[in-house]
């Protein structure tokens, strides 16, 4: 190959690399809801067809508390109250967190994901 040519190929790599698109920023909370919790999950809050209690309002709410729901024995006799710090323990591992509940979860999140989502579920409110 001439000198030319693998002056003008270079450049086209460099010119390549300089247009390629940035990256897509992290995905906000809403983004990682529709993921990771939506199918399973509303943000009303009374029960409705879905598998899983809704999430509205969690905010200090009680664990197992939304009327309606069916919740397991082990979620109905903890003592918790959704803060930051159990949704986290909640979201990273629900066995570990409260043994022998429901909830048939395995994150796939990262633990910035997962925090990011924990912070935009506690924000949101039932409608």
């Amino acid at each position: 190959m001439s000198l030319v040519a693998r002056l003008r190929l270079g450049v086209g790599i460099i010119l390549c690399l300089l247009h390629t698109a940035p990256m897509a920023g992290p995905l906000p909370g809403e983004a990682l809801f529709a993921v990771a919790c939506e199918a399973c999950h509303s943000l009303e809050s009374e029960p409705d067809h879905r598998i899983g209690p809704p999430l509205g309002g969690l905010n200090g709410r009680k664990a197992a508390a939304v009327s309606g729901f069916a919740y397991s024995p082990a979620l109905q006799n903890s003592d918790w109250r959704w803060t930051l710090p159990t949704l986290l323990a909640w979201l990273t591992d629900p066995d570990a967190a409260i043994p022998n509940n429901a909830m048939n979860y395995v994150n796939a999140l990262s633990a910035e994901e997962t925090q990011r989502l924990a912070e935009w579920l506690l924000a949101q409110q039932s409608d």
